[in-house]
């Protein structure tokens, strides 16, 4: 834990880079939308306007077409077009669910659904893992040209973001690290280059819960967490999953995914 807290407050010390070392959301002036006006459980939708509206003047295509005039009734819209068709990777269901949201797959097939009608390229994701042979170092590299080639692309990517807890399981026996809560942010800006000893890198998101434009750091050092596949995520002010975490649980927050053009 006190690894954790000491890796906290690093990346919060880290220097503000120059201007023209940042590569930044071709429309960063733009106001966040904010899934609380409509669902709980609407960063996926959300998340997708933010991306659209952020980008370029060609991915702002797939904003302004969807009917509405704020947050709530703009996320219905998607929600009640895009969201409520049946999901082709978990049968039976819809893509999106008040009580469960979206997971990854779905949310892409709904993205490239929306740009359809633009003629816009097709959008994909990734799961960011350790490659066979690879290591903390490589994933981080990976993990920031993915995001870098996004924004180039006119498109701020989708990352999804997830809070493991360490807790006691009753078919493992015994304590092990488990996912809670899984949520959708969009990045806005990251530093355009990143040395090749790097450990991290700052960034800053669209939050869409609550609509605010917060940042943080991804890191290699993922504390306690040694077996962890995924990088870590160090966010202040980021509410992610914390309602389910119990007394006295350790958790982290991991970048595990990617929604984006690259």
């Amino acid at each position: 834990m006190l690894r954790w807290i000491f890796l906290m407050l690093l990346s919060l010390a880290q220097p503000a880079l120059a201007a023209d070392d940042l590569l930044r959301a071709a429309n960063d002036t733009a106001s966040p939308i904010n899934q609380r006006r409509a669902y709980g459980n609407a960063c996926g939708p959300a998340s997708l306007l933010n991306a659209f509206q952020y980008g370029d003047k060609k991915w702002q295509q797939a904003f302004h077409a969807v009917p509405g005039h704020n947050s709530r009734t703009r996320i219905r819209s998607v929600v009640v077009t895009w969201g409520n068709r049946p999901s082709k990777h978990i049968m039976g269901v819809n893509r999106w669910n008040s009580k469960q949201g979206i997971n990854l797959l779905d949310l892409t097939d709904m993205a490239n659904e929306m740009l359809g009608p633009h003629s816009l390229p097709k959008i994909k994701y990734e799961i960011l893992t350790r490659k066979p042979g690879g290591n903390q170092n490589k994933l981080l590299q990976r993990s920031h040209d993915r995001i870098s080639s996004s924004l180039k692309k006119g498109l701020p990517p989708i990352l999804s973001i997830r809070r493991y807890a360490y807790r006691y399981s009753k078919e493992v026996g015994g304590k092990s690290w488990w996912p809670i809560r899984a949520h959708f942010i969009v990045v806005i800006e990251v530093p355009k280059k990143i040395p090749l000893n790097a450990i991290s890198y700052p960034f800053k998101y669209v939050d869409p819960f609550g609509g605010f434009t917060r940042t943080g750091t991804i890191n290699t050092d993922t504390a306690s967490f040694t077996d962890s596949p995924f990088l870590s995520a160090t966010m202040p002010g980021a509410l992610i999953g914390k309602s389910f975490v119990k007394a006295g649980e350790e958790t982290i927050l991991t970048y595990s995914a990617i929604i984006g053009r690259w």
